[in-house]
């Protein structure tokens, strides 16, 4: 009965997030991820970053969420509707398996009920569940939560599958989110609190594990750590990782105000943030050492918050932000535990149960109707961003996915000053004045567009979108030889951009380079054999390199995916080549 109550409340505050579009990373994750559209595929998700798919580069190796994004391309291909599903069915197995492990180490089947009835409903984890490209956060829980029951199971009965199972999961989990390798710190820390004998032997596997996965990683991404430019110094970040734990306590307590992209900034140890966040980290882990054998509960819970924050600490930069709601997913099950620990405390209580269980009940349909409320905020990407900017309105990416979103819909002039307050915020993002340049073009503003076009070049000279342009340009005015010189200049700097490479591809074809046409339409088809357009091109550039049979197969193939394939076209191509 539990578990099914547990599964109720999971649907009714989050699904009303199946109506939610793509939004923030979702389009470069999945919108425009060509990988995950074919299952031929699969091994570049595997041998690639999670933003190849998109033509992008990205420090994050998570092949596992890409892995499920292809099963739910699979079933929903593009509907949003489809992927919010998945998250939130993530996040209800997240939270049965915080019922199995709290049950396992505690054996109180109120104290799990309490503590996952808590988890799945609380505001805080909307962000977690709400956005699709934050799967990776319960993808990561629940392998890391598996990998730990298995241990505890394995050390009660010596079975070696629940040693097998403990690897498994522990891979699945570091090819989820890359904080999955403080596994071996939590492992010690179950032997620490519950005074279990430590066997050096049972750690063999699990260390051999981290340390092939960060081989692994360096070869197929080039990096072991996840990193971000950072202006400031390690020491410098200190006290923003206490500020950040003042602020998480306080959403986990009073989950009001919640947004998306806090500010980039430098806290000092003077700052009040700080101070109560020094106050409190030291208090806790001090009451947390001095109750270790009286209430094993607590100290487990306390160390766990703290554990499991610090890869997302921000010490080591991964982020611009001090801090972001997702990185609290996690390391929240042991504030959650606390939480549930004394409203069980409560219950069992010599007191009417007319006052502990309306009380309870009242806090769950509180903090239900706060997440309900929230996943509002993330369904529609311009109320999305505009809100967003109530909170930080000195995110200069927010106003530059806002004016993207505007310039999708046509308003032109509001993405222009969308754009404008991006680059007031920080003028050196060269995407920024290229999009802007993208938006003047569409008003007919020539000059704007072209010095909008020239500061992109300047701040990035390598930047592929000038390149890009040129092309347009020089292939609209019949210079077809420098529009291909600008193409190709485009493509050495962005190899996996598949758009690139149909244009290209249409302009070897325009100018009688069939051969060259041909090599880079079977390029795009290996991405994608799917796409009726590839069909369509590669069987004009075959037809007039007078591989009759080959333009015959991929233009009935065109037909049968639904392209509409007529002799004219062929007609018009035709005097282009007699005219080389």
């Amino acid at each position: 009965m539990q578990i099914i109550l547990i599964i109720i409340l999971g649907f009714t505050v989050y699904g009303d997030s199946i109506k939610g579009k793509f939004v923030w990373d979702d389009y470069f994750q999945v919108r425009d991820n060509v990988y995950i559209r074919d299952w031929a595929n699969l091994h570049k998700i595997f041998s690639e970053d999670i933003a190849s798919g998109a033509g992008y580069k990205a420090p994050f190796y998570r092949p596992v969420q890409a892995l499920t994004y292809m099963l739910d391309y699979s079933f929903y291909h593009l509907n949003p509707g489809g992927f919010h599903l998945t998250n939130i069915l993530l996040h209800i197995s997240v939270a049965l398996v915080i019922y199995w492990l709290v049950n396992l180490m505690f054996s109180d089947l109120l104290l799990s009920f309490l503590a996952s009835g808590l988890f799945v409903v609380h505001p805080a984890n909307t962000e977690a569940v709400a956005l699709i490209s934050d799967r990776a956060e319960s993808l990561g829980a629940l392998f890391m939560l598996l990998c730990l029951i298995f241990y505890i199971k394995y050390l009660k009965t010596k079975d070696v599958k629940m040693y097998f199972l403990l690897a498994l999961s522990f891979i699945l989990a570091l090819l989820s989110k890359e904080n999955s390798i403080i596994l071996p710190i939590l492992l010690l820390l179950y032997h620490y609190v519950f005074q279990v004998k430590l066997n050096i032997k049972q750690f063999i596997l699990p260390l051999a594990i981290a340390l092939g996965y960060f081989f692994y990683r360096a070869a197929v991404i080039k990096s072991v750590l996840v990193a971000a430019v950072s202006p400031s110094l390690c020491f410098q970040r200190i006290p923003g990782f206490f500020a950040a734990i003042t602020d998480y306590l306080r959403l986990s307590v009073f989950p009001f105000n919640l947004h998306m992209e806090y500010s980039y900034r430098i806290f000092q140890f003077s700052e009040p943030k700080a101070i109560i966040g020094v106050v409190i980290t030291f208090l806790l882990i001090i009451y947390a050492f001095i109750k270790r054998n009286q209430d094993r509960l607590i100290t487990f819970s306390i160390f766990w918050f703290f554990i499991t924050l610090l890869p997302v600490s921000n010490i080591y930069p991964i982020n611009e932000s001090y801090m972001a709601e997702r990185w609290l997913y996690f390391p929240s099950i042991g504030l959650i535990l606390i939480f549930a620990y004394y409203l069980r405390f409560l219950y069992k209580l010599k007191m009417p149960r007319w006052f502990s269980v309306p009380f309870i009940i009242a806090i769950i349909i509180f903090y239900s109707l706060l997440t309900i409320k929230q996943n509002k905020y993330w369904r529609e990407p311009i109320s999305f961003y505009k809100r967003t900017l109530e909170y930080n309105p000195k995110s200069w990416r927010v106003y530059n996915e806002l004016g993207l979103e505007h310039a999708s819909l046509g308003k032109y002039e509001e993405a222009v000053l969308d754009y404008r307050k991006a680059l007031e915020i920080n003028p050196n993002v060269s995407g920024a004045y290229y999009n802007l340049a993208k938006s003047y073009d569409a008003l007919k503003k020539a000059n704007d567009a072209d010095e909008a076009y020239r500061k992109a070049r300047e701040i990035n000279a390598g930047f592929v979108h000038q390149y890009y342009e040129k092309g347009n340009r020089y292939a609209a005015s019949g210079r077809y030889k420098e529009a291909i010189e600008s193409y190709n200049r485009a493509l050495e700097l962005d190899p996996n951009n598949i758009g690139l490479s149909l244009e290209l591809g249409n302009l070897y074809t325009l100018t009688g380079k069939y051969k060259k046409a041909i090599e880079l339409f079977k390029k795009a088809l290996q991405t994608n054999p799917n796409v009726a357009v590839f069909h369509n091109n590669i069987a004009v550039a075959y037809y007039f390199d007078r591989n009759y049979d080959l333009a015959v197969k991929h233009c009935d193939r065109a037909v049968q995916l639904g392209y509409s394939v007529e002799l004219k076209l062929l007609d018009w191509l035709r005097p282009y080549r007699k005219q080389e």
